[in-house]
Parts: structure tokens; sequence; C-alpha cells
């Protein structure tokens, strides 16, 4: 049977070094779409892993099954769950009303980053439970549809206050239209050399509004820092003030918050 545009599912699949593992957990789903990801750099076994996916995709493709290879930087902690969080949003731009993250390949910490990203998009994220004979996987039960943690997420005012870390968060809505690579949307991200800075910032937007004091800019890096979305780094020409960065944990969260406010703009 057919399925309608509307149900389309795009399936992101993590590679790693076991083409038949992978091929076992993704039979189980039914999909027009798989992107596979793997790693960027050239570390252990990567041309050994290119080879994987040169099998992968083939075999897909004479399933008349539209695949996509994309490389991510696993060696920057925390950037592919910014990375993840962009291309989820985009395939939900592009009509997939279904995506599935399939963890059953790749390395554990490269799994953690992903995890991350699906519990921040509240995204299903799946992992083969598969049958074993020395220690081989020989067939599968199911795809097990593993647990999500809830995450503390920022408020409205905490989201409004991530915005000032881009020089046009609305920029976002057109690099996911565009099918824009993620690395091109870093050059929309700012920093800014002290809380004064900030607070100035923060105030020329406000214009006639009430303005925000050192005290409240305080606050709110208190609870995103906590929250791993901001960081903080001493600048080396004055040590009393520090340089404030949007982590890539912020940066998903402002993806993912942005594009979902869009969708339901969309919908009414």
């Amino acid at each position: 049977m057919t399925m309608s545009s509307h149900e389309k599912t795009c399936l992101i699949v993590l590679v790693g070094h076991h083409p038949n593992r992978l091929k076992l957990s993704i039979d189980k789903e039914s999909c027009e779409k798989i992107i596979f990801i793997k790693e960027k750099e050239k570390i252990s076994g990567f041309e050994y892993k290119s080879r994987v996916l040169t099998e992968l995709t083939q075999y897909y493709q004479e399933q008349i099954i539209l695949t996509e290879v994309l490389e991510f930087s696993f060696t920057e902690q925390t950037k592919p769950v910014a990375e993840l969080t962009y291309i989820i949003c985009m395939q939900r731009m592009q009509g997939y009303k279904k995506v599935l993250v399939n963890i059953s390949g790749g390395l554990r910490y490269m799994a953690i980053w992903f995890y991350i990203a699906c519990t921040i998009t509240n995204t299903e994220i799946i992992h083969g439970d598969f049958k074993y004979k020395e220690n081989i996987e020989v067939g599968i039960t199911q795809n097990m549809n593993l647990v999500r943690l809830s995450l503390n997420s920022p408020t409205i005012m905490q989201f409004e206050f991530l915005k000032l870390f881009f020089i046009n968060h609305e920029n976002i809505i057109t690099a996911l239209r565009n099918q824009d690579t993620f690395n091109s949307l870093l050059s929309n991200i700012k920093s800014f050399e002290s809380i004064e800075d900030l607070k100035e910032f923060f105030n020329n937007k406000k214009k006639n509004d009430e303005q925000i004091t050192r005290g409240a800019i305080n606050g709110y890096i208190a609870k995103l820092k906590h929250m791993s979305a901001i960081t903080l780094y001493k600048n080396p020409e004055n040590k009393k003030e520090k340089r404030i960065e949007i982590t890539y944990i912020g940066i998903s969260f402002i993806i993912n918050h942005i594009f979902n406010n869009y969708m339901k703009k969309e919908s009414i």
C-alpha cells in the first residue's frame, strides 16, 4: 500500500563497522528515506567504514529507498547534538512526519550525543534487540524504542535570551528550508566579550522597554549555564571579565524551539 505524503518516514542511522547488524535493524522499519551518518575524521577503521557505507547505500538504493550520507564531526564534544537536531528539523520540514534515529551502529559516545538530541527534539530513538550465536548477530527480535529522560528546557524568557547569540535567529528557518549545511548556520552565531557587552546589547534590542540590570543578566547566565546552554571563558586580556558563548546544547535548544514555533504557525 502506498503511504500518503504526510505519513512519510525518515530513518537516520548511525553507521558502525557491521553492515549485516545494521541491515537486520533497518529492515525492521518501513521508511522512504535513510540518512547514514559517519564520522568526518579519518580515525581508526575509516576506510573499512567507507566500504560498509558503499554496501549499505547500494543495498537500499536497489530497494528504491532514497539514501543520503552525512559526515558529522565527533571530535568536538556535543557538536553532534546540535548537528543531529538540525538534520531532524530539516527532515520534518521536508514533509517526513515520522523521524526515527537508529543507534545500533557507532561508538558509545556517539550514541550518547544522539540520545541527547533525540531527547531535546522529542524524536524516537531505537536500537536493535539482536539474536546472537557465538557473539555474532544472526537475527533480530525487534527494534527497542529507548526511553528518553526529560531534560530541563529553557523558559520562554530564557529562549529570548539565547536568541541574542544569533545575528538573526530567523535565519534558522531559511537555512532549514534551503537545506544549508549545519556548519554554514554557525556563521550566524555571535558571542559577547563581557557581561556588560551582553547587557548593553540586550537593552539596545529592548529599546523603550524596561531595561535589564546586570544582576538579571547574571541570573539568566547562571540558569542557562546550569542547563549547559551557555558557557563562560576568562578573557585573557582582562581576567575580571568573561567571554560568554552559546554552547552546542544551547544551539540545539534554539533550533528546535524556532522550528517548532514555525511549524505551529504554518499549521494554523
